[in-house]
């Protein structure tokens, strides 16, 4: 089998619908998660470059992106708690560091955070529903909280941490699945 045949034919590029938990395998992880993220990227790049500051010129898009990547994402994650084996360990410890950096570069997005603001401050805000404007508030607190406003050493050390606090969390969910593997009532 090619490359170009695993990703084409990778279960977990669906994107939609029910997974097919039986057709995923450990070595479908790294090729989907590397491509679905170079998409996204691109994506990204191209939201941030002509973002509006308006439900479907922002949110909508914003929103799109994410369910690709969760889509997948949280097959992986499942799996994980699941079906757990060396070879899904290694290829989740592959990919996450690249996931967290991904989300990370949304969450810190000058581009997009300013576009919120300013949808923030329209006019007719209040011609929003309120879950839109809970979402949009959201959305500005989550960029605080996420490093938007950070720079330099601040931004640099931010991101190492939350690359750090996910591989201590995977380490942590790899520990608590052994040791209930390994239990045993004597």
């Amino acid at each position: 089998m090619t490359a170009t045949v695993a990703i084409t034919d990778n279960p977990l590029l669906i994107g939609k619908g029910l997974p097919p938990f039986d057709a995923i395998a450990p070595e479908h992880v790294v090729p989907a998660i590397t491509q679905l993220l170079t998409e996204l990227e691109a994506s990204l790049a191209s939201l941030e470059a002509s973002v509006e500051p308006t439900w479907s010129g922002l949110v909508e898009p914003l929103q799109q992106l994410g369910e690709r990547l969760n889509w997948s994402w949280s097959i992986v994650g499942h799996l994980m708690g699941v079906k757990n084996s060396p070879e899904l360990r290694s290829a989740h410890e592959t990919v996450q560091p690249e996931v967290v950096k991904f989300w990370s570069k949304v969450s810190q997005s000058k581009p997009l955070y300013e576009a919120f603001k300013a949808l923030r401050a329209i006019e007719n805000w209040d011609s929003l529903e309120s879950a839109q404007q809970r979402i949009v508030e959201a959305a500005l607190r989550d960029a605080q909280l996420s490093g938007v406003g950070l720079e330099g050493e601040q931004k640099d050390r931010f991101n190492a941490i939350q690359l750090e606090m996910a591989e201590i969390t995977t380490q942590f969910s790899n520990h608590v699945l052994d040791a209930t593997k390994a239990f045993s009532i004597t």
